[in-house]
């Protein structure tokens, strides 16, 4: 079998509650002319040997805006969070036995660039990481709504907290996760089944790797990087439009 060094999966199962859609998946949707979806996996083509799409609801909406891709698809059946679809996705990659997995969400993938990605896949193998993502700083967190990023007394990345299980002080911290990450492929794929349901939404969260690393011993790393470099995400209608603006602001498009 093939063997690989870096694998790549991007999340777009959802069902986009939020954004009301019957028939297409939000990921579909066009952003400034070409499918949402599209631009994280061009981006994810460039740099590693194999994409793998995780779909669920209104999947063939997804594979029609990535037919002109190569990708390969994993579907998840039932939608039990983040950790359960990229247990899905690393299905379709364990056999290539990849060094490192990339994991990116497919409604907030617009911003990122090729060579900050590589920053972090660098840093990743210079410190040795189970674990490394991007996170930012933002005034206002409770109005993004994402997940607050824990650190010790030292500095280090010890947790990452869901807004919807954080506490009053913890909803505070203005340093939050991007939801891009860079995994080592043995520990992923080794302790993914340690996750466990979240007592608050009754899903498994992939943040919940960074316990598991730190309880190991092992090495996490969050990279903070500029807020115009990771956008806002869509999951309303509202922020989709929101979001062209700020990236035709950004990009001059």
């Amino acid at each position: 079998m093939e063997k690989i060094d870096i694998a790549a999966i991007v999340l777009a199962a959802g069902e986009g509650k939020r954004v009301n859609s019957r028939n297409i998946n939000k990921v579909a949707y066009p952003f400034l002319g070409k499918p949402m979806i599209t631009y994280g996996v061009e981006l994810l083509r460039s740099i590693a040997d194999k994409v793998v799409v995780v779909i669920g609801a209104f999947s063939e909406s997804v594979k029609e805006a990535l037919k002109d891709f190569d990708v390969l698809y994993a579907y998840q059946e039932q939608r039990l969070g983040t950790g359960h679809a990229v247990k899905i996705g690393v299905g379709k990659i364990a056999s290539f036995s990849p060094s490192l997995v990339l994991v990116g969400y497919g409604d907030h993938l617009m911003f990122y660039k090729k060579e900050r990605v590589l920053s972090l896949i660098a840093l990743h193998r210079q410190e040795q990481s189970a674990v490394s993502f991007f996170t930012v700083k933002h005034e206002n967190p409770n109005n993004l709504a994402w997940g607050r990023v824990i650190r010790d007394k030292n500095g280090a990345v010890v947790n990452i907290v869901e807004q919807k299980d954080a506490t009053v002080e913890e909803k505070k911290i203005k340093e939050l996760n991007t939801g891009f990450y860079c995994f080592d492929f043995v520990f992923l794929n080794k302790n993914l089944d340690k996750l466990e349901k979240s007592a608050a939404t009754g899903e498994y969260y992939l943040t919940d790797m960074v316990k598991i690393a730190v309880k190991q011993g092992k090495k996490v790393t969050g990279l903070p990087v500029p807020f115009d470099e990771v956008g806002i995400g869509v999951n309303r209608l509202d922020e989709l439009e929101e979001s062209q603006r700020l990236y035709s602001m950004i990009y001059k498009r």
